[in-house]
């Protein structure tokens, strides 16, 4: 195996483990640390880490205390944006909200390795890979602030407690949508394997599927983004509610962008496999059998685990 194929496995196997789904109950996530007076402490920096591999765990609390400081100095400019709406404040504000999502999407959960498992079973492209992160995120961003919207001004309850309630439901659809989905490719893959259509990298090179997209979207970004609640909770509470829904749209963006990287990643290392492995027929049908398979295995075996324990047993 020459240095280069060794680098890029090398790659990819660092970059699964981060990958890891969320879990929990996202209502607990969605406690609003600026109403609570910023009590996010070490303990629960420490906590963020808890799942992952030990080498990961730095790595973890480093994310989760980066997310600390952008909300602590955004605590100070949303006080201004009271006093002043449109000032230099609220565009720091645009600011910080932006680089929250980047950084909040570094943590565990948030599409990632549904967008990568995907795009290993799926051809990819850089265009579907920006496509499916950038309206994942939009729909992820934007159901968490629907329920605290229709808690707050329809049902005249906590936003948080319509998150809560409404939370794990969505959750369980989510996870049901994504065993479906999984349980589908599976079995398209085994025909198209069984065919033998596929007999180079440029077989599998065709446009991306816009109704799978669509609907690997819906199906992962479903679940509210329990850290963009947050700050929409805050802007309630300080009454600057269009700041706080600009502040969804730089969130998701900013989170468009760290999933757009694991996208893409997954799509060049999947083509460069394929391509190396081009000259040899056996060697390039037994590596695309187990990208396409284990892609929608992937996403199979993740939707249904979580879908069980998503109910009391």
């Amino acid at each position: 195996m020459t240095f280069r194929r060794i680098t890029l496995l090398t790659l990819l196997l660092i970059a699964m483990p981060v990958l890891a789904p969320e879990g929990g109950n996202p209502a607990l996530a969605a406690r609003n640390p600026f109403i609570s007076g910023d009590k996010t402490g070490p303990s629960q920096v420490e906590k963020s880490s808890a799942g992952h591999p030990a080498f990961l765990h730095p790595v973890m609390q480093n994310i989760a205390m980066a997310q600390q400081a952008i909300r602590q100095r955004m605590v100070r400019l949303a006080r201004d944006i009271e006093r002043y709406p449109l000032g230099r404040s609220f565009q720091l504000f645009m600011l910080f909200s932006l680089a929250y999502g980047v950084v909040h999407a570094l943590g565990p959960g948030h599409g990632k390795i549904y967008a990568c498992a995907y795009f290993l079973n799926r051809p990819g492209t850089i265009r579907s890979g920006l496509l499916l992160s950038a309206m994942t995120m939009v729909v992820h961003v934007f159901s968490g602030a629907a329920l605290v919207l229709a808690g707050a001004y329809i049902l005249k309850t906590s936003g948080a407690m319509a998150l809560e309630n409404a939370g794990a439901v969505l959750e369980r659809i989510s996870y049901a949508l994504l065993t479906g989905l999984g349980m589908f490719l599976l079995v398209r893959s085994l025909q198209q394997l069984r065919s033998g259509q596929v007999r180079g990298h440029k077989d599998i090179t065709q446009p991306a599927d816009m109704r799978g997209l669509l609907f690997t979207a819906l199906a992962v970004g479903i679940v509210p983004c329990p850290g963009a609640a947050t700050i929409l909770l805050f802007s309630l509470t300080l009454g600057i509610l269009p700041a706080g829904l600009a502040a969804m749209v730089s969130i998701a963006a900013g989170m468009s962008i760290t999933t757009a990287l694991f996208s893409l990643l997954a799509i060049g290392l999947k083509g460069r496999f394929l391509v190396m492995a081009e000259s040899h027929r056996r060697l390039f049908r037994i590596t695309h059998a187990f990208f396409t398979l284990g892609g929608a295995a992937c996403i199979t075996g993740l939707g249904a685990v979580l879908l069980m324990g998503g109910f009391p047993w």
